[in-house]
């Protein structure tokens, strides 16, 4: 099978420099304890390098966090992840002589200063419910309302006519443009800061041209990872006629029978790392 990458590809920046400095921590402090608060990012991998280095990850789902939190002794090492975290969470390491360290990617950190930085106007925040960059954004103020991008949003919480308008990074910028049309029709004066990271819109613009003789699609990515989602969202919605499938590793693609097909592009999220993109990609040319 012929098989083009749509560029660019492998971690992100910010994936790149979380992973760096957990792995920094560890050389540092070889003998205690590290925990990762969370997924450092959205993808397996990634967790079992981090594993491999005697850096454990806490699935913080469905718990009480700060309860958790209180659990950690002035021997372990807290590492917070990539897609940033309420400072509350901080404050209870504080107070109990926790070293931490804080991996949040500069995006979405630039997210949270705005946000910090408008705490006397009300800010309609474009996110995912329940994902750990949309609960650190939603931690910064009280003003602070959630337009769920698949639940739509309550417009009789805001009480200005000129609200602060924002976003998860990871989100797709087709969403993004439809939902603001629909505050734009509510509030005329509304100030629009389209945050969604280069990295990934530069990824989801690969999408939208792709050659008429490719007939399958190929996302690598984390069903965790909202960036590798959007990705898939937006080649099934542009790309129509073309088979489009979401893969985590080499293994899953192994399930597909592909013979059928000919000309293949392969799109990875910001999370998924080269080995990964590159096992699939030999296996595809091995394809037929």
């Amino acid at each position: 099978m012929q098989v083009e990458l749509i560029k660019p590809i492998g971690y992100c920046l910010g994936v790149v420099t979380a992973i760096n400095k957990a792995l920094e921590v560890r050389k540092n402090y070889p003998s205690r304890p590290i925990y990762v608060f969370g997924l450092l990012v959205h993808n397996d991998a990634v967790t079992n390098l981090l594993k491999n280095n005697r850096i454990a990850t806490i699935d913080i789902t469905n718990i009480d966090v700060i309860e958790r939190l209180e659990e950690f002794s002035n021997e372990d090492i807290v590492i917070f992840t990539a897609h940033g975290h309420p400072k509350k969470y901080e404050e209870v390491l504080i107070k109990n002589n926790v070293l931490f360290f804080d991996t949040t990617c500069e995006r979405v950190r630039k997210n949270n200063e705005i946000i910090i930085s408008h705490q006397d106007r009300d800010v309609i925040y474009i996110g995912t419910k329940n994902h750990p960059e949309t609960i650190a954004a939603l931690s910064n103020s009280s003003r602070v309302y959630l337009y769920d991008q698949k639940e739509g949003f309550d417009y009789s919480k805001i009480k200005e006519n000129n609200p602060l308008v924002i976003n998860q990074t990871t989100l797709s910028f087709l969403e993004i443009e439809s939902i603001h049309k629909d505050i734009i029709s509510h509030y005329e004066k509304a100030e629009i800061i389209d945050e969604i990271c280069n990295a990934t819109r530069i990824r989801q613009e690969g999408l939208l041209h792709v050659k008429d003789n490719v007939d399958l699609i190929v996302i690598v990515g984390s069903n965790k990872s909202s960036n590798s989602k959007k990705l898939f969202a937006v080649a099934k919605e542009k790309n129509p006629t073309k088979t489009v499938i979401m893969v985590d590793n080499v293994e899953e693609i192994k399930l597909y029978n592909l013979e059928k097909y000919q000309y293949s592009v392969v799109s990875s999220g910001t999370s998924t790392s080269l080995d990964v993109i590159n096992e699939i990609v030999n296996y595809l040319k091995g394809v037929n």
